[in-house]
């Protein structure tokens, strides 16, 4: 044996010898879910607009049950009387209530591309979507120029929520291609977690709160309209 071969040491054994061993594979990030569009003033008020048109479709009928509307001299008048407004009103704010609560849209929200969520992004429960609408005897004020008060609100608020929208946690979003109908992607939950929490008691309870003072005051409000109008006939 030559002596340079004992002094050779020999190289160890590959452990991974034998094996196939694919490249590394490298961690792609998931997307970020994009934020929902909130819209804007101008969306909203021609969304009004239409549902506004609504309103007209509930008033004449009783106007003329009443006696509102009359024609004379080639001249067509429409009186503006306490019941008839406050009936449409009420049929008006059912509708509302419904059509968001069902829907996540009444007809003009849909027309205009338009939704209503909550502020988590879970559809529009008929707890919040009757107290939002509840609401919009306050968002309306002045009456004589209607939502200066909501749209007071919906410009210094960063979800664009007017008063309604703050009390009932929610926001009025635009709909976009490739998300669900109201709006917005299908919320990601880890593995093993269940639905979204509800609200916590106190947040019901304030909430609860709101609906029945506002339908306390609008209640006292028409009693008093009609008292005084069938005084002063």
């Amino acid at each position: 044996m030559d002596p340079a071969d004992l002094d050779e040491v020999p190289e160890p054994e590959s452990k991974t010898q034998g094996l196939n061993l694919s490249p590394r594979l490298n961690f792609v990030p998931p997307p970020e879910v994009p934020a929902p569009e909130t819209a804007s003033i101008q969306a909203r008020a021609k969304a009004l607009g239409i549902d506004a048109l609504i309103w007209l479709a509930a008033f004449l009928p009783l106007a003329i049950l009443y006696g509102g509307i009359s024609s004379s001299n080639g001249l067509f008048r429409i009186r503006i009387s306490g019941p008839p407004f406050l009936m449409a009103t009420v049929l008006w704010l059912a509708y509302m209530t419904w059509m968001e609560a069902k829907h996540g849209a009444s007809i003009g929200k849909r027309a205009r591309g338009l939704h209503v969520v909550m502020e988590d992004g879970e559809p529009v429960n008929p707890e919040a979507a009757l107290t939002r609408n509840l609401m919009r005897f306050l968002d309306a004020i002045p009456y004589v120029v209607p939502y200066l008060v909501g749209a007071y609100a919906i410009s210094n608020s960063p979800k664009m929520q007017r008063f309604g929208d703050r009390v009932a946690e929610t926001m009025v979003v635009v709909s976009s291609p490739g998300t669900d109908p109201a709006g917005l992607p299908p919320p990601l939950l880890p593995l093993g977690s269940g639905p979204a929490p509800e609200p916590s008691t106190p947040r019901k309870r304030r909430r609860l709160a709101v609906v029945v003072l506002t339908l306390l005051v609008v209640v006292g409000g028409s009693a008093a309209v009609f008292f005084l109008m069938r005084g002063s006939g």
